[in-house]
């Protein structure tokens, strides 16, 4: 087989070297390819593999998802399927992973780190630093399959923007298979999981084929024919299954882009290049909201390309249209465009009066070349919506629990809040989109990395144009501040956790943190209740022990220990913040959270406000005095008009005291003889509502 794969290439060079067919010759930036290491057994790889299709279908186009099952947990058992290959072994010796599932991103070292492996907390933000980076190369690939024969034929077709910065690069050509169903101990599907992006075979051996010339302007052609066997392993493989990646390293190491094309008639072929600027706009119901997308054709002048454009979830009363050269269309247009030639469509969304945050698709395709991949772009509008739920990027949890949020909205009375991912508000921050909201509900559940550096950014600038942010989730702290690998800390997120939300790291927690109470004597959360922490996470229970700094307060304890902090609150600068060790979706009692989330909702609308609250209280219970109290202290009380009780509580929230107080009162006289000396706090409560405290403190 080698010395017929050599045979091709010989004869096939000369056309292929006549003209560019399939590649761009434009610079592009890089795309990811990600090497995930895996196997049937193996607890943590189906997060692994969620993650790994959450930045691919973030990404249309961007990222190439290779798995290698490989190490311990790709060991079948009995009659299991071996899914494993002779290049895995290899593959893995040079990432220095020490866990499954790990994976490369371009087998780049990045910052902080000694080696490729990165756990799956990082894919996601190492993936964005790849897709930032200029390639030197573009990749363009062409597959077709003889079903006789099984025979697959490959043709790749490189071209060098700029020189490499190592003379020795390697093409690989690797078979993957998807829709492999087979035991898999974590994912709840038993022996029916689908496990998707199996390596199956490189055409191209272990490492690759070599390309000696890498400067600039260089075009590189190779064919690679292959005969697909029945099997692998005893394992079927189905070629309607099957796809082809095409990745460049340098050496056997850094990756500089690739692609991957369905193994039967597959293509990548460049057909030109859709883009919009400024795409996420605030929008008003009933007036057309409007962007200018940027097509231009790579094929050969006055071909024709389909564009569309169309909701990606269709909103009730939302409408939309696009415009080319003066003419206006709905749905589809078939138009033709010179080559190289730049051309704007003006994209028309306009709101109506559902509140939403709509996101709209362009879509470029080639007429004469249906199969080749079409260019993409989409806009998003926001309209009516005042409070947003916003779903960490760190893994598919955050979507999976948004809903215990979504939820308290309701309850809380809103009807203007809709959820949206951590991505869409990056840009709807970058570009100025979020004039009408003001509150935002941070859902990280338990991800990794907790804030990529752009969100964290994000909600720094949304915190000081003076707007609000709740921030929940277990192991924010640990991921941001504890600096244990595996952790994603850096300045930039550490500047968000301590400056921002004011908080201070204890530690990751335990099983023990169990219960959360809320501290009485905060005017904002005191009356919320108390709620059992659960386990949702598989025997991964970590409620984040945190502490205040100033000016945050505490307002959730853990068991009612003073020890023990579950949560803050903050006002600083304008704005207001809450910060929950836990998700919301750790909390049992619904009631509770729901509650939460709606005292939540009022304190940052100023339903209740903090600061005018304790202003406009102070008319009704004054400041003790003496303070420090010896045998006794007396509560100044400003006539009240109907009966109330004051209660006496120690630090950790324990009544100590219970006073009956009647209409009309001016003072009330609190017997502290007996307590021990001493900080205490006195709670002025009609019924269930706290109305005032006040800290006293006794000395004897």
């Amino acid at each position: 087989m080698k010395n017929f794969l050599l045979l091709i290439l010989l004869t096939t060079v000369g056309f292929w070297l006549q003209a560019q067919t399939l590649v761009s010759t434009e610079p592009q930036n890089k795309n990811v390819v990600l090497e995930e290491y895996t196997g049937i057994h193996c607890q943590y790889c189906p997060d692994g593999h969620k993650i790994a299709q959450g930045i691919a279908d973030a990404n249309p186009g961007r990222v190439v998802l290779i798995n290698v099952h490989q190490g311990s947990f790709a060991v079948p058992s009995g009659s299991e399927p071996d899914f494993r290959t002779p290049f895995g072994d290899p593959l893995a010796a040079q990432t220095g992973l020490t866990g499954y599932p790990s994976g490369t991103v371009n087998r780049h070292v990045f910052a902080g780190s000694s080696s490729t492996a990165l756990n799956r907390g990082s894919w996601s933000g190492a993936a964005d630093q790849i897709m930032a980076m200029p390639s030197p190369v573009n990749v363009g690939i062409e597959s077709s399959f003889n079903p006789d024969t099984r025979e697959l034929t490959v043709n790749v077709e490189l071209y060098y923007t700029a020189t490499s910065a190592v003379t020795s690069n390697f093409i690989n050509v690797a078979l993957l298979q998807d829709s492999v169903l087979g035991p898999q101990t974590g994912g709840g599907m038993g022996s029916n999981y689908v496990h998707m992006h199996i390596l199956r075979y490189f055409l191209t051996g272990q490492w690759g084929d070599e390309v000696t010339t890498t400067t600039q302007g260089t075009l590189v052609n190779r064919t690679y024919v292959y005969t697909i066997p029945a099997s692998y392993n005893n394992v079927p493989c189905v070629p309607e299954d099957c796809r082809v990646a095409v990745y460049v390293a340098q050496s056997h190491q850094e990756v500089l882009t690739g692609d991957m094309v369905d193994a039967i008639g597959g293509t990548n072929r460049f057909i030109g290049t859709a883009a919009v600027a400024a795409d996420f706009k605030q929008g008003t119901a009933s007036l057309p909201c409007d962007f200018t997308c940027q097509v231009e054709g790579a094929l050969t002048s006055g071909e024709q390309y389909e564009f569309t454009f169309a909701p990606v979830d269709v909103i009730p009363g939302w409408t939309d249209y696009f415009t080319i050269d003066g003419v206006q269309y709905t749905g589809s247009a078939v138009v033709a465009l010179n080559q190289n030639e730049a051309k704007n469509i003006q994209l028309t969304v306009v709101p109506g009066d559902t509140p939403e945050v709509a996101t709209y698709r362009m879509t470029m395709k080639s007429v004469a070349y249906p199969g080749a991949p079409a260019k993409i772009a989409d806009v998003s509008v926001i309209s009516g919506i005042t409070t947003l739920v916003v779903n960490g990027s760190g893994g598919p949890e955050t979507t999976d629990h948004e809903s215990a949020y979504l939820e308290g909205l309701a309850f809380a009375g809103c009807t203007t809040y809709t959820s949206i991912p951590a991505s869409q508000l990056v840009k709807a921050v970058n570009n100025g989109a979020l004039v009408d909201v003001n509150s935002i509900f941070y859902n990280v559940a338990w991800t990794f990395p907790a804030f990529k550096d752009s969100e964290a950014e994000a909600v720094k600038a949304i915190l000081n144009s003076g707007r609000n942010v709740l921030v929940a989730g277990q192991d924010i702290g640990w991921d941001i501040m504890s600096g244990a690998s595996g952790s994603n800390g850096n300045a930039i997120t550490q500047d968000l956790y301590t400056n921002y939300l004011c908080a201070k790291f204890i530690d990751d927690g335990g099983t023990t943190n169990n219960q959360i109470t809320a501290v009485l004597y905060d005017e904002i959360y005191g009356a919320a209740g108390n709620s059992t922490v659960v386990d949702v996470y598989a025997g991964n229970m970590y409620p984040d022990q945190i502490d205040t700094l100033s000016p945050a307060r505490p307002i959730f304890l853990y068991k009612n220990l003073n020890t023990k902090r579950a949560a803050l609150r903050v006002e600083k600068n304008g704005y207001k913040a809450a910060y929950f060790g836990i998700g919301f979706e750790m909390m049992s009692t619904t009631a509770v959270r729901n509650q939460i989330t709606k005292l939540t909702y009022d304190w940052f609308n100023e339903v209740i406000s903090g600061v005018q609250y304790e202003e406009a209280l102070a008319k009704l219970m004054g400041q003790n005095y003496p303070n420090p109290a010896n045998m006794e202290t007396v509560l100044p009380l400003n006539d009240l008009k109907k009966e109330m009780v004051v209660k006496v509580m120690d630090m950790n929230g324990k009544v100590v005291s219970i006073i009956p107080v009647s209409s009309g009162t001016q003072s009330l006289h609190v017997n502290t003889n007996d307590l021990p000396a001493g900080q205490y706090i006195c709670t002025l409560c009609d019924g269930k509502k706290i109305i005032e405290t006040r800290r006293i403190t006794v000395a004897h």
